[in-house]
């Protein structure tokens, strides 16, 4: 522990720059609050450079991202605005990907897959648009096949009326002596 504490104590005699603070004559402050002071002065000094590259930025000669070489600040937006755009892309295409890719097949899995075909259809009956639509396809499904029918009774109907020509056409051609073979046709 005393060792510790004499490494502190040379070290708190030194400041930033490695000069030896007794050496310039600040023996009687606290080598803390030197340190601190210097600090200061430092941020102090970076504060003043960058109200003056706000301001030259602000000049007409930095109005456009073609004058890079006067204003490296106006580089760095474009720089900064192409690195937001890659980001963007980065999230978009590798954190959700998974989440486009999967969320389909999640939906077709719970909803179609392992489902009978009415638990589909009180599903999607849940929406009041498709359930309008379900039941207009079912309207027309059934009126499609009741056209069907109709169609096959309409072309039975006219067999039958051929059929009974043709019959009464061959009764009055034929001898009277010839006798139906086939009753009932």
């Amino acid at each position: 522990p005393e060792a510790s504490d004499a490494a502190s104590a040379n070290s708190d005699s030194h400041d930033i720059a490695g000069n030896n603070v007794e050496d310039l004559g600040y023996s009687q402050y606290s080598p803390r609050l030197l340190r601190q002071a210097q600090q200061v002065l430092m941020v102090q000094d970076r504060l003043s450079i960058l109200h003056m590259r706000r301001k030259a930025l602000a000049s007409s000669a930095c109005a456009s991202p073609d004058n890079k070489r006067f204003c490296p600040e106006t580089f760095l937006d474009v720089v900064a605005e192409k690195l937001a755009y890659n980001a963007v892309l980065f999230i978009n295409y590798e954190l959700l990907q998974d989440f486009f890719f999967q969320f389909p097949r999640e939906l077709d899995s719970n909803l179609y897959y392992g489902k009978t075909l009415q638990q589909t259809r009180d599903f999607a009956s849940q929406n009041p648009h498709i359930g309008q639509q379900l039941k207009l396809i079912e309207r027309r499904q059934r009126l499609e096949l009741v056209m069907t029918r109709l169609n096959e009774l309409v072309r039975q109907q006219a067999a039958v009326e051929q059929h009974g020509r043709k019959r009464s056409h061959w009764s009055t051609t034929a001898s009277p002596s010839y006798s139906n073979p086939f009753p009932g046709l």
